[in-house]
């Protein structure tokens, strides 16, 4: 069996509608995976709002020191206490914004803010050369795997979150040419990419739930129709892989996140729980799936029982993915992330 991953994120994905709104295909991953949430151990109780996920906010208004999350030695980041003020012993602090940039950069490096750099949307002090993404890695360590990714926000390519040495990189501006038009077809290449090609590590972002929810908030009608839009995509990607004529001898693992959350009016920065608060759900796909609708009683060894994942990180997402592959971090690149038993 060839391992293979696929990791979907989808922008300002609050955890509580996902569950609320009930999508299928993410519902059905979690009734057949496992999944968790965990709180990001940063966000600027001082600093403004962040009003569109490429709004770069002025230095002048950031918070104040004292407003800086702070992150314990093996810290899970996952309990209430990890945005308050004060520096515990192991000396580190984490300012930063609860942004998309620090959030997708986590994802990518497998570290924290503190470390890749980068604290809002300007990506003025990245660190991506030191902790490239895990497509990089993951190429790095084994040539022959085929990567991908595809993405609808551009600055992800343009301050190299996503590295130029991943294999394929589809690129577009969801404000160039609007997020709803922008995912579709980044959708479309994706699904094309995973019927059509040795696809090993591919990874694909959607981020139409965030504007939507930058504009109107997450409780509207239209994030709803969003996310139902996102969650059928992310069906396509999972009957474009189990068409593969190569598939009976494939193992497959699907992996979703979010960056971050949104308060209830819209917008984040800061350190709220609804802010704050993401999730991670992991499933895996076998040959003996077949064609079952993912989440039916019959997934065989399939299925994962619905399993909840210990306060999963988007700083573990990449080393899991790795881990998938075979591919083991080396303690020299000092990651924060840790694989998830999945």
């Amino acid at each position: 069996m060839r391992d293979k991953v696929l990791v979907v994120g989808m922008d300002g994905l609050r955890f509580d509608r996902l569950v609320a709104l009930e999508p299928p295909v993410l519902s059905g991953l979690m009734a057949a995976g496992a999944y968790g949430t965990s709180l990001l151990p940063y966000g600027e109780a001082a600093a403004p709002r962040t009003e569109s996920p490429g709004e770069i906010v002025p230095e002048d208004t950031a918070a104040s020191g004292e407003d800086a999350a702070t992150l314990g030695e093996g810290s899970p980041a996952s309990s209430e206490d990890t945005a308050a003020s004060g520096e515990v012993s192991s000396g580190r602090v984490i300012r930063s914004r609860t942004d998309s940039g620090p959030g997708w950069s986590s994802i990518a490096t497998g570290v924290w803010p503190d470390r890749h750099g980068v604290v809002d949307n300007a990506f003025t002090h990245h660190q991506f050369a030191k902790y490239p993404d895990f497509l990089t890695r993951a190429n790095a360590a084994r040539p022959d795997l085929t990567t991908a990714a595809f993405f609808s926000w551009a600055a992800l390519a343009e301050h190299g979150a996503f590295g130029p040495a991943i294999g394929t990189r589809f690129v577009l501006d969801g404000y160039a040419i609007t997020w709803p038009t922008a995912d579709k077809q980044v959708a479309a290449a994706a699904e094309n990419h995973l019927a059509s090609t040795g696809a090993d590590l591919t990874f694909v972002y959607l981020g139409e739930t965030d504007e939507v929810a930058h504009d109107l908030g997450p409780h509207c009608p239209d994030y709803t129709a969003a996310l139902h839009t996102q969650d059928a995509y992310l069906g396509r990607f999972l009957d474009a892989i189990r068409g593969r004529p190569t598939f009976a001898g494939e193992r497959w693992t699907v992996l979703v996140t979010t960056d971050h959350g949104h308060v209830d009016e819209g917008g984040h920065g800061g350190t709220s729980i609804e802010e704050r608060t993401v999730f991670v759900i992991a499933a895996r796909l076998s040959a003996d799936l077949g064609g079952a609708d993912l989440g039916s009683a019959d997934v065989g060894s399939a299925d994962l029982g619905g399993a909840r994942l210990a306060g999963p990180r988007l700083v573990d997402v990449g080393p899991t993915a790795l881990a998938l592959l075979g591919i083991e971090s080396d303690p020299a690149c000092d990651l924060d992330g840790v694989p998830l038993e999945v």
